[in-house]
């Protein structure tokens, strides 16, 4: 009896049912949040003792990815708010993208 290996075949991409696209990158901020302050809990110091202290590196890169995560979640409320008051035709009825 001989051992090898088999390859797994790779698909050539990944699909999941998505019932919302924002919903799904909401959540993806959320977890990163969640994930970034059990690495960095000083991230949940208040502003004031937050500006009074030079932080480590490893904590400024925390906050900076903190404040792009914010930038983001602004946009994709941005981006509901245009897809609600879009008139009901032009609601993705003719584009090729499947969600």
């Amino acid at each position: 009896m001989t051992t090898g290996s088999f390859p797994m075949s790779c698909p050539s991409h990944i699909s999941i049912p998505i019932p919302e696209l924002v919903a799904l990158l909401e959540a993806s901020l959320l977890f990163s949040i969640q994930m970034l302050v059990r690495r960095h809990p000083d991230l949940l110091a208040p502003p004031e003792e937050a500006g009074t202290i030079r932080p480590a590196l490893p904590l400024f890169g925390a906050r900076r990815i903190l404040a792009a995560v914010r930038d983001l979640n602004d946009a994709l409320d941005t981006y509901r708010d245009i897809l609600h008051n879009l008139p009901a035709e032009e609601h993705g009825a003719d584009d090729d993208i499947p969600f």
